[in-house]
């Protein structure tokens, strides 16, 4: 079977046990039969430091912009920490913006998510994110996903019910990216 998208998968979290990285590897699996999916590790990616930059990107960073680069969409999971974006997240975002001007989430849509324990699923880092994925030239899906109430794991999986909206607005976003990719083949032919 041809698999139509590319699709990144990035979970903002690095902790064994996240709400996040599992709600990444529910779209990782949902996607698997539709998709050619990337899941580029967060952890090895240093900080993001202009020095670094200079003197040759490290290979964790190169390995993210390239996956990032043949996408056609990246899905963000995030955690949110103390009503922002956490680190990891937020380091991945600034290496992804990198050379200023021309980086790798330019044109790419973007489609964002956060799962957690409080009553509004991860408001304040989805609003964000999406006025930072905008202004770095992401063709960001404007319905952001939120998945409150979630405390923990159950046998290292998120409960049917949260799967199920994961899965739902992944299908929500491809369709958004391929409307997007044809209105952009339309306006090139």
């Amino acid at each position: 079977m041809v698999k139509a998208h590319i699709v990144t998968v990035l979970a903002g979290s690095l902790r064994t046990g996240s709400l996040n990285r599992a709600a990444a590897k529910v779209a990782s699996e949902y996607l698997d039969d539709q998709a050619t999916v990337n899941m580029p590790d967060l952890a090895p990616v240093p900080l993001f430091n202009e020095d670094l930059e200079q003197s040759g990107i490290p290979t964790a960073v190169i390995e993210l912009k390239e996956a990032v680069l043949s996408s056609d969409a990246v899905l963000i999971f995030t955690p949110e920490y103390n009503l922002g974006i956490p680190a990891v997240t937020k380091n991945a975002i600034d290496w992804l913006s990198r050379p200023y001007g021309d980086g790798s989430l330019t044109d790419r849509v973007i489609g964002i998510a956060s799962v957690g324990p409080s009553s509004r699923g991860g408001e304040n880092v989805r609003e964000r994110l999406m006025h930072i994925c905008a202004a770095l030239g992401g063709q960001v899906y404007p319905e952001s996903l939120g998945v409150p109430g979630i405390v923990e794991l159950e046998n290292d999986r998120l409960p049917a019910e949260a799967q199920g909206s994961i899965c739902g607005w992944v299908d929500e976003v491809l369709r958004y990216s391929a409307s997007r990719h044809s209105a952009a083949d339309t306006n090139t032919s």
